[in-house]
C-alpha cells in the first residue's frame, strides 16, 4: 500500500509512544519510523492541540451543557445511534488524526498529491471513521495501520543488534540524510518537510483518560472511559440528573487508547508510561546534534488562534440521527427480532471495538437483525484463529 506512493507520511496517534519504555525519546521514535519506511512524520498530538484550542474557544462562547468531546468515534456513533438528543452537545470539530493529516497535507503543498498519510492507531473504530466520516464528507487519511502492524519494525530499530545504547554518545545525522532515490530529482523538496515538533506535552496526554481534561485545564469537567461508563452516564444526563457538567471527556476504551484493541503494550503499563512522558517532557536525546535539527528541521507549526482558522477544522455537515432502539411497531415481531439479536450477540467477541461501525457489540447485533449490516462485517470474528505455540499438530 505504501509503495502506491512517492512520499510516505506518518501520523503517529498519541499512544504509539506509549508502547515503548521511557528511555527512548521522541527523537528515537522518529529515526525507528523513518527505519520503517515512512519519509515524512507528523504527530497527532498537534492535531490534539488544535482541538483543545478550539474547544477552549467554544466553552467561553456558548453555555450549552454538558458539552461532550468528540475525538472518539465510538462514542459519536453511540450518540447518533442510541443518544441522538445529545448531538447538539457534541464539539462540531474534526478528530485530532484528520486536522494533523489536513495540516500536513497543506505544509506539503503540491507535494501532496503524491503523498500516502497513513494514520497509526491503537483503535479499529477510527478506521471505519477514515472509510465513513462523521460530521465531514472524505478524509484526508489514505490507510490506517494498527500499532501491531508497525511494533516489530520499530522495534527492531529502536533496539540494533548493537552493544551501542539509544542514547549512544553520537552525532545525529539522519536528519540531514539524503531524500530517498525516487524523490532525489525533485528539486524542491528536502527530505524533512515536516517538523519535529516540541511542546506536545499536553497533547501527548491525549493517549490516556483525563489527559484531554488536563490539557483543557477547565473546571466542572469530567472524564468517563468504558462503554458501559458512558452509557450510564448519558442515560442519566438524559434524565436530566445532571446540570452542572460543563464539558465531557468521553473515550470508549477503558483506561483511553491505551487500552485500544490494536494497542501491543499492557494497558496499565502503557498508562503510566504517558505519565511520566507528561512528567519528564519529551526530549531528544541527550547527544542530539541541535545544530543540525535547526538547518534541517522546518519550526513546529503555530496553533491556530482565531476563528477562521479554527473552521478548516470544523464539522462541514450536520451529523444526522440514526436511532436503532426501535425494532418493529408490531410487538410479536419486535419480540422475535429482540430474541434473534440475543443469539447473535451471544455469538460476537464482546470487546466493543467500534470496528464494525457500531459503537458497540449490543448495537452491531441489531444492525444486523435490521439488514443493516452482516455478521461478516466483525473484524475479529472472522479473523482466524492462530494455532497454538505448543501445538505441534495444528489443525
Amino acid at each position: 500500500m505504501m509503495d502506491a506512493y512517492d512520499i510516505k507520511v506518518a501520523l503517529p496517534a498519541p499512544s504509539l509512544y506509549a508502547q515503548f519504555g521511557t528511555k527512548y525519546s521522541q527523537q528515537d521514535i522518529f529515526n525507528a519510523l523513518l527505519s520503517a519506511g515512512f519519509d515524512e512524520v507528523f504527530d497527532v498530538a498537534w492535531g490534539a492541540l488544535v482541538v483543545t484550542a478550539m474547544t477552549r474557544s467554544i466553552l467561553a462562547q456558548e453555555d450549552l451543557r454538558p458539552r461532550i468531546s468528540s475525538a472518539c468515534p465510538v462514542i459519536v456513533r453511540l450518540i447518533q445511534q442510541r443518544f441522538p438528543s445529545l448531538i447538539p452537545n457534541l464539539m462540531p470539530i474534526l478528530p485530532p488524526s484528520e486536522i494533523a493529516a489536513r495540516e500536513a497535507r497543506r505544509r506539503l503543498g503540491p507535494l501532496s498529491q503524491k503523498t500516502g498519510i497513513f494514520f497509526l492507531s491503537p483503535c479499529t473504530a477510527k478506521v471505519t471513521s477514515v472509510r465513513t466520516p462523521l460530521g465531514y464528507e472524505r478524509s484526508a487519511i489514505d490507510a490506517v495501520f494498527s500499532f501491531g502492524d508497525i511494533y516489530a519494525s520499530l522495534k527492531r530499530a529502536l533496539e540494533p543488534p548493537s552493544p551501542v545504547g539509544p542514547h549512544a554518545d553520537k552525532a545525529d545525522t539522519s536528519a540531514c540524510s539524503d531524500p530517498p532515490q525516487n524523490l532525489q530529482n525533485e528539486k524542491k523538496r528536502s527530505r524533512y518537510l515536516l517538523p519535529i515538533m516540541k511542546d506536545l506535552e499536553p497533547g501527548m496526554g491525549w493517549a490516556r483518560s483525563d489527559g484531554e481534561l488536563d490539557a483543557l485545564r477547565i473546571e466542572n469537567a469530567v472524564s468517563v472511559d468504558g462503554i458501559s461508563n458512558v452509557i450510564e452516564l448519558f442515560e442519566a444526563i438524559e434524565n436530566g440528573n445532571i446540570d452542572s457538567i460543563r464539558y465531557i471527556e468521553a473515550l470508549a476504551c477503558p483506561g483511553g487508547c491505551v487500552g485500544g484493541p490494536m494497542a501491543v503494550e499492557n494497558p496499565h503499563i502503557a498508562r503510566a508510561t504517558m505519565r511520566q512522558r507528561y512528567q519528564h517532557p519529551f526530549s531528544a536525546s541527550p547527544s542530539d546534534s541541535k545544530t543540525a535539527k535547526k538547518e534541517c528541521k522546518p519550526l513546529s507549526p503555530e496553533i491556530p488562534t482565531t476563528e477562521q482558522e479554527y473552521q478548516a477544522f470544523k464539522w462541514t455537515k450536520p451529523l444526522p440521527p440514526n436511532p436503532v432502539l426501535v425494532l418493529d411497531t408490531d410487538l410479536s415481531r419486535a419480540l422475535q427480532m429482540a430474541e434473534k439479536i440475543e443469539q447473535i450477540r451471544n455469538q460476537l467477541p464482546g470487546i466493543d471495538c467500534g470496528a464494525c461501525g457500531a459503537p458497540d457489540c449490543d448495537a452491531f447485533a441489531e444492525d444486523i437483525v435490521r439488514n443493516l449490516s452482516s455478521i461478516e462485517e466483525c473484524r475479529l470474528l472472522t479473523r482466524p484463529t492462530p494455532p497454538d505455540k505448543d501445538d505441534k499438530n495444528p489443525k
